[in-house]
């Protein structure tokens, strides 16, 4: 089931601008051609009380005044419409109401969400990179226990960590290292506070990591984790950003490890909702759209595309951070 309406891309940026509205058309262009169920999602009443799980009342005013305009800018990257505050919120309104039904389905939202902190810029982040609510973290606070957010995006969810973090909340991310991409936060000893103690895991993989290394993370790690949190449902914050082909990053991956990590987690036979964060290549929204609905439909496991293998230089730095990623997890979780 993919969720999606005319709303989302009414959150238009003023000029030329890589989170644009045309990203969804190339998504739902994949979803039929793998014959998805398209269905539109219900605008919540309460929707702004669910906003408030995650964001301070100042942030969220904040926002509600700049979508009275006919544009305005939060910071260089993060642009505000006057359609912005109603998809943003039906994007809210439907991932609770997916996670209600325990229903596996991919929500084709935008304006993405993951680096939305608590008023808005997250942790050191020089900006909100695209970002106004964070929906996929509201989703967690909505669901409560058992809930885990697997954020895939080749940027750190700098704002969903900042809003978990002391939750006893599974949140793991795959993103590009740190020291060499936006936002510049997600290293491996940042694993939670208080009760949220251990229950962060990020795993900073090095430029150029290819995917003979990311399915090792993904068996080594993140699958390990996951079945011994034992979670009731997955959130996945889903950007196609770290395929090899996406001009904002670069690792060197393909849509097979998506399909790995994908087909790793519905093998816990649980609920899943893929939340559309980033990606901004086109054709492999498209593509990789195409592959996760044959892979959560019909079991078929098609990348489409050969292995990438990663070269000497990004996997002797590979195995450094996976090293002092196993160190901080492994005081948690047996890996």
């Amino acid at each position: 089931m993919v969720y999606f309406s005319p709303v989302f891309k009414n959150h238009i940026p003023p000029y030329r601008h890589p989170e644009a509205p045309d990203r969804l058309d190339h998504l739902l262009l994949g979803g039929h051609e793998a014959g998805a169920v398209v269905k539109e999602p219900r605008m919540r009443e309460d929707v702004w009380q669910l906003i408030e799980l995650a964001h301070e009342k100042s942030y969220i005013e904040l926002v509600k005044r700049l979508c009275q305009r006919e544009y305005a800018s939060i910071d260089g990257d993060t642009y505000v419409s006057r359609g912005t505050c109603d998809a943003a919120a039906l994007a809210v309104s439907a991932i609770t109401d997916v996670l209600d039904r325990r229903e596996t389905a991919l929500i084709a939202a935008r304006p993405p969400g993951h680096h939305a902190g608590f008023a808005g810029r997250a942790l050191t982040a020089p900006s909100q990179g695209f970002c106004i609510f964070n929906t996929a973290a509201i989703g967690a606070l909505y669901f409560g226990d058992g809930v885990a957010v697997l954020d895939v995006d080749v940027h750190h969810g700098n704002g969903t960590q900042e809003i978990l973090y002391d939750k006893d909340l599974l949140y793991i991310s795959t993103h590009q290292h740190p020291y060499t991409l936006y936002p510049g936060t997600g290293f491996p000893e940042e694993i939670g506070l208080g009760k949220g103690e251990g229950y962060n895991v990020n795993i900073p993989l090095p430029p150029q990591t290819g995917d003979d290394l990311y399915v090792k993370v993904v068996d080594e790690i993140i699958i390990p984790v996951l079945r011994q949190y034992g979670p009731r449902v997955v959130i996945i914050s889903l950007g196609w950003d770290a395929h090899r082909d996406d001009p904002l990053a670069d690792m060197n991956l393909t849509l097979k490890s998506y399909l790995y990590v994908f087909d790793a987690v519905l093998k816990l036979q649980i609920p899943i909702v893929f939340l559309l964060e980033g990606g901004y290549n086109r054709d492999v929204i498209r593509r990789g759209t195409y592959a996760l609905v044959r892979l959560v439909e019909h079991g078929e496991f098609a990348p489409g595309e050969s292995q990438t293998e990663t070269d000497y230089h990004a996997r002797r730095k590979f195995e450094e951070v996976i090293k002092e990623v196993k160190t901080h997890v492994g005081r948690y979780w047996r890996l």
